[in-house]
């Protein structure tokens, strides 16, 4: 007995070494010069663009080409200034971005579980009346049968309730997929609906902003809106390259993400400027 449970714990040991031996392999590849790289790269170009000569509110409005299509009707000013984004999707961008920032007040990166039934049931309303009122708007301007008028307002409200749904989610995705099984119980991203006052709470006071459309707003309208766009898309490519790498499940530590997740910020920044690229060149600027 005493031989069979020793030869188990040298099999388990040496399983444990070989994960670890992996894992470290897997973490070195990113280690490399060119690897490292990466995160120069990324800020390179954001100061690129922040340097290039034309004003902030024109480049953000070009950048955000291939986002939406920045009709005027569709979207609020702030003083002469039109917002970078339509009305819908200011509220879906920024109302993930201020929910994702409550979220990591909260300390719940890296969280396994969304949450219990009543918050995922919640989660899922404030999305589809998102979902519910882009139907009926683009069924009021086809000219077809609709329950009402749709309008900015409708769109920036239900925009915000469905981005602070989407941060949960993306959040939930990024731990299940970046690191590894606990034995224990799995922390849930939102433990009960009243977590979500408070970014309920910071998306009604942007909505305030928005609506009062005073020049003295844009900035912080624009950059939470964008910044939101930036980091949705940064996720989703982090999530690709995490499985593509190897890595998912296996981080242990913030370090481990920065080369990944530099290069995930390198990916949106190209598919943002390859789509606002194809939207100016067909359209024209």
């Amino acid at each position: 007995m005493h031989n069979k449970q020793t030869a188990e714990q040298i099999i388990a040991r040496a399983q444990q070494e070989l994960a670890a031996r992996r894992a470290a392999e897997r973490e070195g590849r990113w280690n490399n010069p060119w690897g490292r790289l990466l995160p120069g790269l990324a800020v390179a170009i954001l100061l690129a663009f922040l340097a290039a000569p034309l004003p902030l509110p024109r480049k953000l409005l070009l950048a955000m080409g291939g986002v939406c299509g920045l009709r005027p009707a569709h979207s609020y000013f702030a003083g002469a200034v039109q917002l970078p984004m339509e009305s819908r999707m200011v509220g879906i961008y920024a109302g993930f971005s201020l929910t994702l920032i409550a979220l990591l007040v909260f300390g719940r990166a890296g969280a396994r579980r969304l949450g219990n039934r009543p918050t995922i049931v919640l989660l899922a309303l404030f999305f589809a009346s998102m979902a519910f009122d882009g139907i009926n708007s683009t069924l009021t301007e086809l000219g077809l049968p609709h329950l009402y008028q749709s309008t900015n307002v409708t769109r920036l409200v239900t925009g915000l309730l469905s981005g602070i749904a989407i941060a949960p989610f993306l959040v939930w995705l990024l731990g299940v997929m970046a690191t590894p099984r606990a034995s224990g119980p799995a922390q849930a991203v939102v433990r009960s609906p009243w977590e979500l006052l408070l970014p309920i709470a910071a998306c009604g006071g942007f909505a305030i902003l928005v609506m009062s459309e005073q020049a003295a707003f844009y900035y912080p309208i624009a950059l939470l809106s964008v910044g939101g766009v930036v980091v949705v898309l940064a996720m989703v490519a982090l999530l690709v390259v995490l499985g593509m790498s190897g890595l998912d499940g296996r981080v242990t530590r913030m370090r481990q993400i920065l080369v990944p997740g530099a290069l995930a910020l390198l990916i949106a920044f190209t598919v943002l400027g390859l789509t606002a690229a194809i939207r100016w060149s067909v359209t024209g600027i």
